[in-house]
């Protein structure tokens, strides 16, 4: 028996947007599986036999009995993860979906095909309780696997200090309100997206532009780590965190962050339950609810983030998924 993952080759992406697949991937072949390279293309150019013969080249080493872990999505068609999944079940092979992101729970979407595709796997790798509670409503019966936090590789980053200093790192397409956000200084990290480019960022956003997903680890010298998306037109991103651990949060636990998080998302609960810094009802108690922070209450959150740091940095959520999977 063989064990395999998939990674989407995407050379064109972002590194920051590509890390947490490649992560997860690199930490698989530390536990001997072994990488199923998808090429990404615009399959919905083609006709279902050409998407069939891509499927059929890159399943070639995979037979009967063997494991495959689909990391989802790969954002290619409907039609594409609907084939891949039936020729996964055509081989005989045990199957897993490991979810990153799942549209139909972030976005207003009239005819989501997603949970169709989730109910072809024997196992859906989800981020927490409320995903899964979310995707048996939605109609998915299949066995789940809950992974609350996503590994973070990167190099050994001195724990941040105190201070009431706030981080924020991520898509500023989520977050419409750093375009007029008036409260405590804000530090941010990220690449302005095009439709940006004329956007002054108001005084209390301190703007530090763009870093390499294992460079940024290192920028993180004092303060917390923020996690706030919005809502807005036909994107729930906030209503989204109810269900999902962001990425970002494992970065700022992998520097010593304590987190910040908004009090309704399933981060936010991990939060709490793991005593890992605080939670805001809304973005305009920040300032309070920094002011009541001493350095004690932050050395407490502190400690209990870095009890997690070493095990984002080695794989361990990772592993421990994976060893689930084979069980």
């Amino acid at each position: 028996m063989t064990q395999f993952i998939t990674h989407t080759i995407e050379p064109w992406m972002p590194q920051g947007a590509l890390k947490a697949k490649a992560d997860y991937a690199t930490i698989a072949v530390q536990a001997n599986w072994q990488i199923l390279s998808l090429y990404r293309y615009n399959d919905s150019r083609f006709d279902q036999s050409t998407r069939v013969n891509h499927i059929n080249d890159w399943l070639s080493p995979v037979k009967s009995d063997d494991i495959v872990l689909h990391q989802f999505p790969t954002y290619m068609s409907a039609e594409f993860e609907s084939d891949f999944a039936i020729a996964l079940r055509h081989r005989g092979v045990q199957s897993a979906i490991l979810i990153h992101d799942i549209e139909p729970l972030r976005l207003i979407k009239k005819a989501p095909w997603e949970f169709d595709v989730l109910n072809q796997y024997d196992m859906v790798i989800v981020h927490s309780q409320a995903m899964q509670d979310a995707l048996i409503t939605l109609g998915v019966h299949t066995q789940f696997i809950i992974q609350n936090f996503f590994d973070y590789l990167s190099d050994y980053s001195l724990p941040a200090q105190f201070s009431h200093k706030v981080n924020f790192a991520g898509t500023f397409q989520k977050s419409p309100w750093l375009q007029n956000y008036h409260g405590p200084e804000i530090t941010v990290f990220g690449s302005k997206p095009k439709k940006w480019r004329d956007v002054t960022f108001p005084p209390a956003i301190n703007y530090q532009g763009n870093f390499n997903p294992e460079d940024i680890v290192h920028q993180f010298q004092d303060g917390f780590g923020l996690i706030w998306d919005s809502d807005f037109d036909d994107k729930t991103y906030q209503s989204y965190t109810k269900y999902n651990t962001p990425h970002k949060a494992s970065l700022y636990l992998r520097a010593g962050l304590p987190l910040i998080a908004w009090s309704n998302s399933a981060l936010g609960k991990q939060i709490i339950a793991l005593n890992l810094g605080f939670v805001l009802d809304h973005l305009d108690d920040l300032a309070d609810q920094l002011n009541k922070v001493d350095e004690a209450q932050y050395h407490i959150w502190q400690t209990n983030a870095l009890k997690m740091t070493d095990k984002l940095g080695s794989g361990y959520y990772t592993k421990e998924t994976l060893a689930n999977i084979t069980m």
